[in-house]
């Protein structure tokens, strides 16, 4: 197996490490939850809402979901790419972790942390993911990063990069495309809902999001099946209930997107 590039959950709820050190390069992408990530060796080219730069060791970077990103490395002989999805599980866990209450879900804005002590522990935290350390260490992990970050008053720390700045119109679409991912959506339908022409559409997509309707729909249904793996379901069942029409343009696009085959991600996630 290529243990270049992994995917690695703890027990700690909603959260997923990815280790890449290869120079697989991610085409532009969304995630349904919020990314964390940083390079321990060299920089990361990544291009976000019409913008390119270079994340260098020393800053944490953090994506808010469904904002289109892509990234690859600077030098891939002296790459290693570490990720941490959150979804909102994990958001309820930590509120537990400082408070003892999961009342609320925690929130991060789309920004740049340009904190070298951050950056270390977020390395430390990601490493016990990859390497199966025991969930005391990684939750303790959990609450120094957030802790560091201050994460309750989030904008003092932060130094604030792209933003997201969505119309309520583009808002219904996204949202009814999440509910209804897996139905065959057509280009009529989300101009009813938008009320505007299906031309519209198409350009509130592409100038709003950075990609066409039907690319983001796929995006919905990779991370569904990626989901759906996750929690032991067949790559067959997978590929049915996320939307693809058969098994192998799930692989094709999945390999495309993650780097390695639904059967390969599916070998790696802890039981």
């Amino acid at each position: 197996m290529n243990q270049t590039l992994q995917y690695k959950s703890p027990l700690s709820p909603g959260i997923e490490a990815l280790s890449c050190a290869n120079s697989f390069v991610f085409p532009d992408h969304i995630h349904n939850g919020y990314v964390l990530w940083l390079n321990s060796e060299g920089g990361e080219q990544y291009k976000l809402k019409g913008s390119s730069t270079i994340l260098q060791p020393g800053s944490v970077s953090i994506i808010e979901p469904g904002i289109v990103h892509s990234n690859r490395p600077s030098n891939p002989a002296k790459r290693h790419l570490r990720s941490l999805y959150l979804d909102e599980r994990f958001f309820l866990h930590l509120e537990k972790l400082f408070t003892g209450q999961n009342a609320k879900n925690l929130t991060l804005p789309t920004s740049v942390i340009e904190n070298r002590e951050c950056w270390q522990v977020a390395i430390l935290l990601h490493e016990a993911i990859i390497t199966n350390q025991a969930q005391l260490l990684i939750d303790e992990l959990i609450v120094s990063l957030f802790s560091k970050i201050e994460i309750l008053q989030f904008e003092k720390v932060i130094s604030r990069g792209f933003s997201f700045n969505s119309s309520d119109r583009l808002n219904n679409l996204v949202q009814f495309m999440r509910a209804h991912s897996s139905d065959d959506i057509s280009l009529d339908k989300l101009a009813e809902i938008a009320k505007c022409t299906s031309y519209h559409v198409i350009r509130l997509f592409r100038n709003e999001v950075g990609m066409s309707p039907h690319a983001y729909l796929i995006q919905l249904r990779l991370e569904k099946a990626r989901q759906l793996i996750s929690k032991g379901k067949s790559i067959a069942d997978a590929a049915l209930l996320a939307g693809f029409s058969d098994q192998s343009h799930l692989t094709r696009s999945f390999k495309k997107r993650y780097g390695l085959t639904p059967g390969r991600y599916g070998s790696q996630k802890i039981t």
